[in-house]
């Protein structure tokens, strides 16, 4: 019985040494993308524009800073699935390329997920605390993107 647990034991460690090789493209854009002006343009107050970077950007932009257990699989491929379908909801590094009627439909869902508090995902709270927001933080985001969804749907 005991060799049996020592081979499961040795099968999982070689197999876990196995996946390391498994390297998922990393979401690190190399330049400065024309379409990232979303942050640097006066449609968010500086504040704001602070804290979506803190708490939205590494998942929902081309550039995503990396912590040293991403390199680690199958935490890598996790982050990758991650990063992937965040990116295929909302990607502000693409913002101006959604036209004007996906841009406030997509500010009304940046304040919706931030209101019923299902964004950032709380494991991601747990390992980044730049991203654990407030309620005044949330606020402050949430009616930012109300107010400018409706200042784009006026024009």
């Amino acid at each position: 019985m005991r060799s049996k647990h020592l081979v499961i034991l040795i099968v999982m460690v070689l197999v876990f040494m196995a996946i390391q090789f498994i390297r998922p493209e990393r979401n690190m854009e190399s330049f400065q993308n024309r379409n990232e002006l979303f942050f640097r343009y006066k449609e968010a107050p500086q504040l704001v524009r602070v804290q979506l970077l803190n708490a939205c950007y590494n998942c929902h932009s081309n550039k995503t800073a990396y912590p040293w257990y991403a390199s680690v699989a199958p935490v890598s491929l996790m982050i990758n699935a991650n990063i992937t379908k965040a990116k295929s909801e909302l990607n502000f590094s693409e913002w101006f390329l959604y036209d004007e009627q996906e841009q406030v439909k997509l500010l009304l869902e940046i304040a919706e997920v931030l209101d019923n508090k299902s964004m950032p995902p709380k494991p991601y709270q747990w390992l980044h605390r730049e991203a654990n927001l407030s309620d005044v933080e949330r606020k402050k985001i949430s009616d930012w993107a109300k107010e400018y969804s409706n200042a784009l749907g006026s024009n």
